[in-house]
């Protein structure tokens, strides 16, 4: 008969999930960055691979508000609430703002991120992009202009930093 786990083992394996996932896409992203290049194929694996990161990154940080929350229940938003308990009925730029949003709240770190300026209005381009890319209708889904490209990679930049920005600001406090 298998015993539930504690909270405690449910964090526990939630970060060890998210180093482990976070050593393989860090170390995708490095390798892809260690050959960079204006080529478009280097662009569409660049969105890729980052993408991959990202959500990666928002999935194990959900796993670790859901305990969390289990634990300790603040105030949060029905869609926070909804996000938590399961994932699938959000596009990925929904998770992404949601989930970092209740770990601020969850983990009672300060600053949160601003979702309400052109920051993450941008942001959400990434992953509309990764989608095109994976999912192409026609060669124009494949193209990566300049000026796009400068964008995006902005984005991608942005998203990131919000990820590891939410990792340190919990470090600080906490000292997980």
């Amino acid at each position: 008969m298998n015993t539930p786990l504690s909270p405690q083992e449910r964090m526990d394996a939630a970060f060890n999930n998210y180093f482990a996932l976070s050593d393989i896409l860090q170390k995708d992203l490095l390798a892809l960055l260690d050959g960079e290049s204006d080529s478009q194929h280097w662009r569409r694996n660049y969105i890729r691979v980052s993408a991959s990161l990202i959500e990666g990154y928002v999935h194990c940080l959900r796993e670790m508000c859901a305990v969390s929350f289990e634990c300790i229940a603040p105030e949060i938003g029905q869609k926070e609430t909804e996000v938590l308990r399961s994932e699938r009925n959000f596009d990925a730029n929904e998770r992404i703002k949601l989930t970092l949003r209740v770990a601020y709240k969850l983990f009672e770190l300060q600053p949160a991120p601003n979702f309400g300026g052109s920051e993450w209005h941008r942001a959400q381009r990434v992953l509309k992009k990764r989608h095109l890319l994976m999912h192409p209708k026609s060669s124009t889904d494949l193209q990566i202009s300049d000026d796009l490209w400068d964008e995006l990679y902005g984005d991608v930049t942005w998203l990131i930093e919000q990820l590891f920005n939410f990792m340190s600001a919990l470090e600080k406090k906490h000292g997980y």
